[in-house]
């Protein structure tokens, strides 16, 4: 077991970095969440209360904290060994014939532990709490007006709804029934429509019948046509997909501009572990490399500079990959291509220092 959770100094060094990690990730959450807080208190309303606004920040709280995992270990492993450092722990593990492979190869078990835990928790939770979160303060600040929304076609209706808090549940439904000269004989309107098992239920549904000219009233019925999983691949934001449904839904876009938005989400989870790999890498080159003599305030703010630039680095090439400058992959692989030049360089100057 030498090999995976390594001897009592790795131990040591894992379970430093670990601490360390759990630490920037508290701090950076409860500021995150106090931003986020203190901006959405200024949309309060009669519909949106405070309480409203205090789930709204602390539900979004996980997608933040896995968007920002890449500088959350960067910083934990900065703090880490930085203090390891000062507390003289490096050296003696030096001198007890430990190499900078070694710490380096410690320092990543935790963060590797962390990125596992963080990529199951993308594909099977994440999604679908970032989407009924966001989906929900919409509703309840009644910002959903009626040419907002989602449509879907078929061939004998269109159907129109304002949200969907999660993949079951589709709230203020309208469908228009048209015949074959796609003529409107039908209105119904909905207020929800729940999917059991693979059948969607309408709810409390009002039938306006344009050609008896009558209405009648349905506490439940089926809606045969409504949505699939492609349709609402179609539909929602990319934000709110797994990597599976990514590549389902590339497959299946025909417009451009879409299509760019769901690579770019596509390419940027499959990169984000690696990018919090090569962050780590960095990281642990500012301990053992040439700016070895900087106390750990001026390595955190080392790091906190570093991250701050890459983040706007990223932001600008996406910016320009949705809008066909540059290619989704190739706005992803940029900063990646950049770290690593980075990391290869400091590590060099070091090398070079002996």
């Amino acid at each position: 077991m030498n090999w995976l959770l390594g001897d009592i100094i790795e131990k040591n060094i894992s379970k430093r970095v670990f601490i360390s990690i759990c630490i920037v990730a508290i701090a950076l959450s409860l500021l995150d969440f106090l931003f986020t807080f203190i901006s959405e208190t200024s949309d309060l309303s009669t519909t949106y209360r405070l309480k409203d606004a205090f789930l709204f920040s602390l539900f979004s709280m996980p997608a933040s904290l896995y968007q920002y995992l890449s500088y959350i270990c960067l910083l934990g492993v900065l703090t880490g060994l930085g203090s390891l450092k000062e507390e003289g722990e490096i050296i003696a593990s030096k001198v007890l014939g430990k190499s900078n492979w070694s710490m380096v190869v410690a320092s990543l078990r935790p963060v590797l532990l962390i990125i596992l835990l963080g990529f199951i928790f993308q594909e099977i939770s994440l999604p679908s709490i970032s989407q009924t979160n966001e989906e929900n303060k919409l509703i309840k600040q009644n910002r959903l007006s009626s040419d907002e929304g989602y449509s879907i076609a078929s061939e004998s209706s269109l159907a129109f709804f304002q949200s969907s808090p999660n993949r079951e549940l589709i709230r203020d439904i309208t469908i228009y029934e048209i015949d074959q000269n796609t003529k409107i004989v039908k209105v119904i309107n909905s207020k929800t429509a729940v999917k059991q098992v693979d059948e969607w239920i309408l709810v409390g549904s009002q039938i306006n019948n344009l050609q008896t000219q009558s209405k009648s009233f349905k506490e439940r019925m089926i809606w045969r046509e409504g949505p699939d999983e492609s349709d609402m691949r179609r539909i929602l934001s990319p934000k709110y997909f797994s990597l599976r449904e990514l590549g389902h839904a590339i497959k299946e876009e025909v417009s451009e501009y879409r299509k760019n938005n769901l690579k770019l989400e596509y390419w940027r989870k499959i990169f984000h572990p690696i990018m919090t790999i090569f962050l780590v890498f960095l990281a642990t080159s500012f301990i053992f490399g040439s700016v070895r003599d900087h106390n750990l305030g001026q390595r955190l703010l080392i790091g906190i500079l570093f991250a701050f630039s890459l983040n706007m680095a990223q932001n600008l090439f996406e910016s320009m990959a949705v809008v066909s400058f540059i290619k989704p992959l190739m706005a992803v692989l940029l900063p990646l291509i950049i770290i690593l030049l980075l990391t290869i360089l400091v590590w060099q100057w070091r090398s070079s220092k002996f």
